[in-house]
């Protein structure tokens, strides 16, 4: 007996096999992110609508690994926006496939720790743009998981998913991606990175203590919650050169539990390792390192 429905959830098995390297976790807010497109060079591509506008944010890599990441150029006419890490890949840029009504597509997109996740659905019709033929999908606006790679049963790419103007699911052309990508690779990125400015601990400048440190707010993924014993943390996305947390061999992408013991958790405590009186003396800083625990001591200084 033949089981032809099985062969093809084994095709789509697969194909996701082969594009998971592609995926990413964009963190947009508490225990909220959105899927992004990982490509070499470091550059994250994702559907522009959904992603709020920051300096920086929090990405997970395909291997579980969090970075830091910039926010990078938007493409006003796709509607694709851009992030950059301080990373690369090996994998090449995938084929891209053409929109065709009636065509099958599989949106692949990233859980929170960037595992795969996988909706089957067809190319309802396309629309004729500028940018190339724009899948509209037989898919609900809420189901649509925003950055998504939507894939032909080849594994070539259609476009990333994203919201129509209309409030449909629809595909931004994979022409339009790989224009984006090319243009980066080829140095033809006109606006430059913003980049965080280093500060203490906390963002407030009001108290004089100075560590050289950029953070940013950050849920610990869940599989590391029992390792770290909190949900919390604060991520280092800069670190000034010659400071005191650079002296000390605190890494971008380090990620801070706690302060002399200390979960580190509003300004306020922050501010309170940072008081004039407190300048010259060590903090034991508790992180997580590529998902290790690691122990490092720094000394207040004074404010540059």
């Amino acid at each position: 007996m033949t089981f032809p429905l099985a062969d093809v959830s084994d095709s789509v098995i697969r194909l996701i096999s082969a594009a998971a390297p592609l995926l990413s976790a964009i963190r947009i807010a508490p225990d909220r992110h959105i899927t992004g497109l990982y490509f070499p060079g470091g550059m994250i591509v994702t559907a522009g609508h959904a992603l709020p506008a920051l300096e920086s944010y929090t990405v997970v890599l395909p291997n579980r690994t969090l970075v830091p990441a910039l926010a990078g150029p938007r493409d006003p006419s796709s509607g694709l926006a851009t992030l950059q890490i301080d990373d690369d890949v090996a994998i090449g840029f995938p084929d891209i496939g053409q929109a065709t009504p009636g065509r099958v597509v599989v949106l692949l997109g990233a859980d929170a720790d960037a595992s795969p996740t996988a909706r089957l659905t067809l190319v309802h019709r396309v629309i004729h743009a500028v940018e190339g033929q724009v899948a509209v999908l037989d898919l609900s606006a809420g189901a649509l998981d925003p950055g998504s790679a939507v894939l032909d049963p080849y594994g070539r790419l259609i476009g990333i998913a994203a919201l129509g103007s209309a409030g449909e699911a629809i595909a931004i052309p994979g022409a339009c991606v790989e224009r984006i990508v090319r243009a980066r690779q080829n140095g033809a990125s006109t606006k430059p990175l913003p980049r965080p400015a280093p500060v203490g601990f906390a963002s407030s400048r009001n108290g004089r203590g100075w560590l050289g440190i950029a953070l940013q707010p950050i849920t610990v993924p869940d599989q590391l919650i029992a390792r770290a014993g909190q949900a919390k943390g604060r991520m280092v996305v800069n670190i000034t050169a010659g400071g005191p947390a650079d002296r000390a061999g605190l890494r971008v992408g380090d990620v801070l539990l706690s302060l002399n013991g200390s979960i580190v958790g509003g300004d306020h405590g922050l501010r309170n390792h940072l008081a004039d009186e407190r300048i010259g003396s060590e903090i034991e800083v508790r992180l997580l390192r590529n998902g290790n625990l690691v122990t490092a001591h720094l000394v207040v200084a004074a404010r540059p």
